[in-house]
């Protein structure tokens, strides 16, 4: 479950892209080169792009912020005018099977970082040395049981089939980055006394992110959209490969910039209007 970077361009994203893409000799796992380079695709038109528009959520959850419901429609609109074709619609998941999976696989994962802490260490990591959600994660992790993770891998790669199935006819997929607006600080690191009640909280203010992470689709966050509150709205597109997302992206930038702005309580700096998209 790999991130990139945050940046204020997509040129920016697409030239350290460019940088740190490519496998070492020996890796498991590697990615076919792209066709032509990342920062070369931010300027290339893309073709026009079969994209399918959900503004619901994967997993369960009281509401969807209009707000945001609002910022992936108008994002939707300004495709429609760039000349993709849009088509309301989402592809499901079993939302159960996944937040299982992905709480098995984050137990593991940092009883891995604990074990990989003492070493550098050279002793147990004491209390205050972890976050105390990453502590419910390690004392899980102690005992799984291989035979829970190996089932975890396996519902993992059985949604990700499915999700690509139901994304058969689509190039792209367009939905929120979160659910709601900027969440509260803290609201998402406290402990829930199990992994998988950490993610329950998590997916309700996520929701499609998790899905990139799980499918291992592509996926870029663009700051389209504001609260009331000046605060950005991220929308997300989703697509097998970076290549297509980079010249998405750098048509939308082109048509709705959002380099020069700020929120309206900037540090330092004078705040910039957020213009509607449309």
């Amino acid at each position: 479950m790999n991130g990139h970077a945050l940046t204020r361009t997509v040129r920016d994203s697409a030239a350290l892209l460019d940088v740190i893409a490519g496998a070492a000799p020996g890796d498991p796992y590697s990615a076919a080169a792209p066709a032509v380079p990342f920062l070369q695709a931010t300027a290339q038109t893309p073709s026009a792009q079969r994209i399918l528009i959900a503004t619901s959520s994967p997993f369960p959850t009281d509401r969807i912020d209009p707000e945001v419901v609002a910022a992936v429609e108008a994002t939707g609109r300004l495709l429609e005018s760039l000349g993709h074709h849009l088509t309301p619609g989402a592809p499901t998941i079993d939302p159960d099977a996944v937040a299982d999976a992905i709480a098995v696989l984050h137990t593991v994962s940092n009883a891995e970082l604990h074990a990989l802490a003492a070493d550098h260490l050279g002793r147990a990591p004491l209390e205050d040395e972890f976050e105390p959600s990453t502590w419910v994660m390690i004392r899980e992790g102690f005992t799984t049981t291989g035979l829970a993770y190996a089932n975890a891998i396996s519902a993992i790669h059985a949604q990700t089939r499915r999700f690509a199935r139901e994304m058969a006819g689509h190039d792209v997929l367009l939905v929120p980055t979160l659910l709601t607006g900027p969440p509260p600080y803290g609201l998402l690191n406290q402990p829930r006394g199990t992994t998988r009640a950490f993610f329950d909280v998590e997916f309700a203010t996520t929701g499609w992110t998790a899905l990139a992470n799980v499918t291992g689709w592509a996926a870029i966050s663009l700051p389209l959209g504001q609260t009331a509150e000046g605060l950005p709205i991220g929308v997300q597109l989703l697509a097998p490969d970076e290549t297509v997302l980079l010249s998405l992206a750098g048509q939308l930038e082109q048509a709705a910039p959002w380099a020069g702005r700020t929120p309206p309580r900037w540090v330092g700096a004078t705040a910039v209007s957020w213009p509607p998209i449309l």
